[in-house]
């Protein structure tokens, strides 16, 4: 519950990750006809990035 505190990258609240997860969405929404594969190929690339994205911000 409290992964945030070990892990500052992860959302306090909720809206946060609704936020996240929306974004998420909309964009595998784009790519609509992967096939499962590359469904899940999608989601890691895409947290991958996200994540380098974040440390970019918090190393500013």
């Amino acid at each position: 519950m409290f992964k945030f505190i070990d892990h500052p990258n992860v959302p306090k609240t909720t809206n946060g990750l609704e936020s996240f997860f929306g974004h998420l969405k909309d964009n595998i929404g784009v790519h609509r006809g992967l096939s499962v594969e590359h469904h899940k190929n999608f989601v890691k690339w895409y947290l991958h990035f996200n994540a380098e994205k974040g440390k970019k911000k918090t190393a500013s």
